[in-house]
């Protein structure tokens, strides 16, 4: 029975060794070219209308190669509607500008002046400990930072110049990088260009551009706005951002963290591990979240305070076959950002919602932020009074 058992524990030896050998004669092939896709769905002001919906792509195109004459293209699914190739423009190595002014501006500079009130959390009525306030003029840049902790979020890094032998992207510096409304980047992909390999990928619908935020306002008794929203069937974590000011010019800010933190630290898109963990942290909201209330002391703070959220959605990954002589990866990620007025419908304000007859009398204050919101943006967006 002994000898048995060393027999078979030595077959057993012998096996892993043969696959860890043939593991070595079988490596990964080298990555020479790295793809990413950034897709964003925009609604709201940011749009140039009321309620506009737009969305946005930008690809970037990274390989180990040298090329004096780069020349490289996507040639997409026909539903994103762009055309039947995209360009991958390489910049040129022009001179860089140079400024007439110096850098350096001799004299003592102006110490920041102003006064910040901090708020945090969804809530009717803020915390005890909010708000905190913040003196510009008393700030010590060796102190502790009086807007809380920036969270701690793994850099990404997509293809660049710098970073890369050989680059290209699309637009291509050209102004705008918006794909009609109704696009989606489902179906086959294929890149291909002189300075990396044919990529061939395909996205699913669960990867595609996230659904328009569509968040709504609506004033409470207390003076607190409750925004809510169709929850995004794709998107990992949600935060929002207000910032207003009161009359006497000290600036309101407020996140939905249920941490403090510094309003704008996040940045544009974050790892699917990064979202998942800041959920769990109640720095984002949840997946399912489709309300939160700004507390009173914010909803009054002003007659135009700036209503800004990010939905982050998920990210698709994909690769050269194993078999392949020269690897490659590709990378789609996705959000949604919605920017608006707190506390204002502006499909029913542009639409001329605003009629003594539809408000009642009890609503003065709301109609005065109508009103006045109204000459302002429409102005602003070259739509009539």
């Amino acid at each position: 029975m002994k000898k048995t058992l060393t027999r078979g524990a030595a077959l057993g030896a012998l096996a892993i060794a043969a696959t860890a050998a043939f593991a070595q004669q079988a490596p990964k092939p080298k990555i020479e070219a790295v793809y990413w896709l950034s897709a964003e769905t925009v609604s709201g002001m940011a749009t140039g209308q009321p309620a506009g919906v737009e969305k946005n792509l930008s690809l970037q195109l990274g390989s180990t190669r040298s090329s004096t004459a780069p020349s490289a293209e996507h040639l997409p699914p026909q539903g994103l509607r762009a055309g039947e190739r995209l360009p991958l423009v390489s910049p040129g190595k022009g001179v860089p500008k140079t400024d007439a002014n110096p850098d350096y501006r001799p004299g003592t500079p102006d110490k920041p002046k102003g006064r910040i009130e901090l708020y945090w959390g969804c809530g009717e009525v803020a915390p005890s400990g909010q708000p905190v306030v913040i003196d510009l003029a008393t700030m010590k840049p060796s102190a502790a930072s009086p807007f809380g902790a920036i969270p701690n979020v793994k850099a990404m890094v997509p293809p660049s110049a710098g970073r890369h032998a050989t680059y290209g992207e699309w637009p291509g510096g050209k102004n705008g990088t918006r794909v009609p409304s109704g696009a989606s980047l489902v179906g086959d992909h294929v890149v291909q260009g002189n300075y990396s390999p044919e990529l061939r990928f395909s996205v699913a619908s669960g990867s595609d551009f996230l659904a328009p935020l569509a968040p709504k306002s609506a004033e409470l008794a207390s003076g607190a706005v409750s925004v809510s929203w169709p929850a995004l069937a794709n998107a990992r974590g949600y935060i929002m951002t207000v910032t207003g000011a009161r009359e006497d010019g000290t600036i309101v800010m407020w996140t939905s963290s249920a941490v403090r933190m510094p309003g704008m630290a996040l940045p544009d898109y974050l790892e699917q591990s990064d979202i998942a963990r800041l959920v769990q942290q109640r720095i984002l909201l949840a997946p399912a979240t489709s309300e939160c209330i700004v507390p009173s002391a914010v909803g009054k703070a002003s007659e135009s305070a700036m209503l800004m959220m990010t939905a982050y959605g998920p990210e698709a990954n994909y690769g050269s076959p194993r078999e392949a002589p020269l690897g490659w990866g590709v990378k789609l990620r996705t959000k949604a950002t919605h920017m608006g007025m707190l506390g204002v419908d502006f499909a029913s304000l542009m639409g001329g919602g605003d009629t003594d007859s539809a408000v009642p009398a009890a609503d003065a204050k709301p109609k005065k932020k109508r009103g006045l919101l109204r000459g302002v943006i429409g102005g602003a967006l070259g739509l009539p009074g």
